[in-house]
């Protein structure tokens, strides 16, 4: 680093601090650089949705497309075999040059009108489909693809692609079917699956799965329906991008796309802890090279900073009492007062920022407990600190009392005068309360044109008098203005505190409902009006035995 140093003639101090400064930021830079390129996990999960949803639908377009090829085959040879131009044993042979070319089939067959079939490969055996689904499809001259279903002469799950033709007078002659096993379903959908642990597996439109597990055998036909939450999802036609529980039990991120004739759901499913593996390796290397950048620029700050060390003690023990919650700490410039130019100018900058912040946190402590309007307190210091306040009073053993002091017909003020004419009148009312209240008390606005006073160490009768001296301040102090002259009455409700509570979850709500209740009652006997609680009951005393 000194020949660096000399490399570059950088032999000033502020030469120096500015070609530190230049190493932390390219170090900050990378560090930045390196943060940007790693996702954090809700861009990993967004990012993995969306990279499922795109091969779902590649794959869901590439199945409807395998799909449509297939069912347009049979269609073909339902209309070169049909026996206006061929008979029966010309169709089967035409079936098998057909099947040598296309290995995706197991097998062609001819069925007759009657449900009889004939294979390409000359497997007659007495076999009748009239019952098969695919069959009757063909007898109302519909082209059909089936579930899979198990196959009478194989025995294993296989699909059926069914086309229907006609004799020369048009009616019915039978139909042509071709079936592929359930391999190559599996192998077409092994080759869709994303990623080392994801899995791509179809169900029909009932939920049966239609391909086996990832490792496991052929089709679980016989298995309980697949209800799991990306089956409920794609029923509801929902587009999530949050993990659940497969049917495995494994925590998965999936993704789903119905067939274009909406028989079949392609499903893929990738596992969470593969998902976040990398994510959680890229942040552990980004920790260590963290840590290695902090190291680095530490020791090359020791190296660089042996003549001002003094002023970064007091510099690190300035932000130590910042980070206390000390703000407002200045550094004495008698301390440094020999120090170079520059760094009495970072001094000062210091004590600056300090002073800033001290003023900063200042304002924001104020608007955090403050109503900005009235200038009085708001309903969050209330319920917060009103709460505890009254709790210490209640552990003192003193009475609290809670006035819930409503404006009168304050929205025909707003209506009449205008909402700015509102504000002012709610500033003064505000004022108004304060100036009746004790330092002691707590005056805070409660919602729009209602206060709330917590009046600690004192009883209903006291809290009474206090609500209609109160009230008659009001009626005394009409707003005034140089246009305008608004008269100003206020309802209140006034409740004592409890042990017993019946509302909320401590005494302060229990206290301001039951002086809500109370200034309904002020309002609804014609407002202008104090109203109390009912006093609480003394505790029973039970009799002597």
């Amino acid at each position: 680093m000194y020949n660096l140093l000399g490399l570059l003639r950088v032999s000033s101090l502020k030469g120096r601090l500015r070609l530190l400064v230049i190493v932390l930021i390219v170090a900050m830079c990378l560090l930045v650089l390196l943060t940007t390129s790693l996702f954090g996990k809700m861009i990993k999960e967004q990012e993995i949705h969306a990279a499922l949803q795109e091969a779902i639908d590649l794959q869901r377009l590439f199945i409807d497309k395998w799909k449509a090829e297939r069912l347009s085959d049979v269609v073909y040879l339902a209309a070169i075999g049909s026996p206006l131009t061929m008979d029966r044993q010309q169709m089967l042979a035409q079936f098998r040059l057909f099947q040598k070319t296309h290995t995706e089939f197991d097998s062609i067959g001819l069925i007759d009108a009657d449900g009889k079939v004939a294979t390409a490969g000359g497997e007659d055996a007495d076999m009748n489909v009239a019952d098969r689904d695919y069959f009757r499809a063909a007898r109302n001259n519909e082209t059909f693809i089936s579930d899979i279903m198990i196959g009478r002469l194989t025995g294993k799950p296989l699909l059926a692609f069914a086309a229907p033709f006609r004799n020369p007078d048009g009616s019915f002659a039978g139909a042509v079917a071709g079936t592929v096993g359930t391999a190559t379903l599996e192998a077409i959908v092994k080759d869709l699956r994303h990623g080392e642990s994801g899995e791509t597996f179809l169900l029909n439109k009932d939920g049966y799965r239609m391909t086996s597990l990832r490792g496991g055998g052929g089709a679980p036909s016989g298995e309980a329906p697949y209800r799991t939450v990306i089956y409920e999802r794609a029923l509801a036609g929902e587009q999530e991008r949050k993990s659940y529980v497969n049917r495995q039990g494994d925590r998965v991120f999936g993704a789903y796309a119905w067939s274009a004739d909406r028989q079949w759901i392609i499903v893929g499913e990738t596992l969470a802890k593969d998902v976040y593996r990398p994510y959680y390796r890229l942040l552990a290397a980004l920790a260590a090279i963290s840590v290695l950048i902090l190291l680095a620029t530490y020791m090359a700050a020791v190296m660089f900073t042996r003549k001002i060390s003094d002023l970064l003690k007091l510099l690190l023990d300035g932000t130590k009492r910042i980070r206390e919650g000390r703000f407002g700490y200045r550094i004495d410039a008698a301390t440094i007062r020999s120090a170079p130019s520059e760094l009495q100018e970072l001094s000062d900058n210091f004590n600056i920022m300090s002073e800033k912040l001290r003023t900063t946190v200042q304002l924001l402590e104020e608007s955090a407990v403050v109503d900005h309007l009235t200038e009085v307190y708001n309903r969050r210091f209330l319920m917060n600190e009103g709460a505890k306040i009254e709790e210490a009073a209640a552990r003192a053993g003193n009475t609290s009392c809670i006035l819930l002091v409503d404006v009168d017909y304050f929205k025909q003020i707003n209506d009449t005068h205008g909402h700015l004419v509102g504000d002012r009148v709610l500033k003064h009312a505000a004022a108004l309360l304060v100036a009746c209240v004790r330092n002691s008390d707590v005056a805070a606005r409660y919602g729009g044109e209602e206060f709330v006073v917590l009046a600690t160490n004192c009883v209903l009768e006291q809290g009474c008098e206090l609500a209609h001296r109160i009230r008659t301040t009001y009626g005394e102090s009409p707003y005034r203005d140089e246009e305008r002259v608004i008269p100003i009455t206020v309802s209140i409700g006034v409740a004592q505190s409890n042990p017993h509570r019946t509302y909320g979850t401590n005494t302060l709500e229990d206290m301001i409902e039951r002086a809500d209740k109370a200034l309904y009652r002020a309002k609804h006997n014609g407002r202008n009006r104090v109203e109390c609680d009912d006093p609480p009951l003394p505790p029973a005393v039970e009799p002597d035995p």
